[in-house]
């Protein structure tokens, strides 16, 4: 049912969800300024009606990988997404960064963004099993029908050499089997709480400008590690995990004057490259080239 026709029926809350809906969400909002137009993954509010819900997926992204580089025995990886858009965007820079901290050689990691988009189960399978071919052993994967395509890659290959896939939204460690060998872990997200917040705020009328970003730090995203993960891998990927959320460790992105992140909108500036995340022996402020950007990371070696 068209955006038009709630509003012509009464509606007081439209929800978009997704960037793609961002410029759509914006005229809505300019057409209709009583109504609050609740604009999931938007990085632009043109309008005070216009509430934006942001998806950050860096920090999930970023234990996954972590998680990866430390089980990963050919050190090759692949990433398969749906929509590139920032929020996406930054899941997949986020686990990049994961890897390289904790890869004990130069990761090889490649990086593929479906053309049909969120849906392209076959697609996702495609390119997921042509990783796995070429070597990789973890393939990352970034949300809805994506998953399904990777997974399925993933369980279709030989029991020997091991390989790993991930998931987004859904926690699969409550659904799938106890001994489920595939699983590097999932990414879950809660969508009530700030679905809940924008709800209340309409009611109380402090919604306009409107924003909540949901990410690591808020507690709105988790990661469960897969049930067969080594222990120890477990152990630093939640260490990790506790230390976004207590506030140690900081992801951030530069943003351009849109909000966007900058190396998004310019992926060729060299400061964009992703090739080395050095971190001084104490910990501290790593340095090298990485769109993700961290105040803080400890040594890899004394994780778990």
């Amino acid at each position: 049912m068209p955006a038009q026709q709630w509003a012509a029926e009464g509606y007081n809350i439209v929800i978009f969800q997704g960037g793609q809906y961002q410029a759509e969400a914006n005229t809505f909002a300019q057409q209709h300024p009583t109504i609050m137009s609740v604009c999931i993954d938007c990085t632009v509010a043109n309008y005070s009606n216009v509430y934006r819900i942001w998806l950050d997926l860096s920090g999930g992204g970023f234990v996954l990988g972590a998680m990866a580089g430390m089980i990963s025995q050919t050190h090759k990886f692949g990433l398969v997404g749906g929509g590139d858009i920032p929020s996406i965007w930054e899941g997949h820079e986020g686990f990049i960064a994961g890897v390289t901290y904790t890869s004990p050689a130069t990761p090889t990691i490649t990086n593929t963004f479906e053309p049909f988009a969120w849906a392209d189960i076959a697609g996702a399978q495609t390119t997921a099993t042509n990783d796995y071919t070429n070597g990789a052993d973890v393939v990352f994967s970034s949300g809805d029908g994506v998953d399904v395509g990777v997974l399925g890659a993933a369980l279709a290959q030989p029991s020997t050499p091991q390989v790993w896939a991930s998931n987004v939204y859904t926690n699969l460690t409550a659904i799938l089997p106890a001994d489920n060998k595939i699983l590097l872990g999932s990414i879950v997200l809660d969508y009530y709480s700030p679905m809940f917040k924008a709800m209340e705020q309409y009611v109380t009328n402090d919604w306009h400008w409107g924003y909540t970003k949901v990410d690591m730090a808020s507690g709105l995203i988790a990661v469960q590690p897969g049930p067969n993960l080594p222990a120890k891998v477990k152990a630093a990927g939640l260490l990790l995990q506790s230390e976004i959320v207590e506030g140690q460790i900081v992801i951030s992105f530069a943003s351009d004057s849109s909000g966007a992140p900058h190396c998004f909108d310019s992926p060729s500036a060299s400061s964009c490259a992703d090739n080395t995340l050095t971190v001084p022996s104490g910990g501290g402020m790593p340095t090298g080239n990485m769109a993700a950007q961290f105040n803080y990371l400890p040594p890899a070696s004394t994780l778990p």
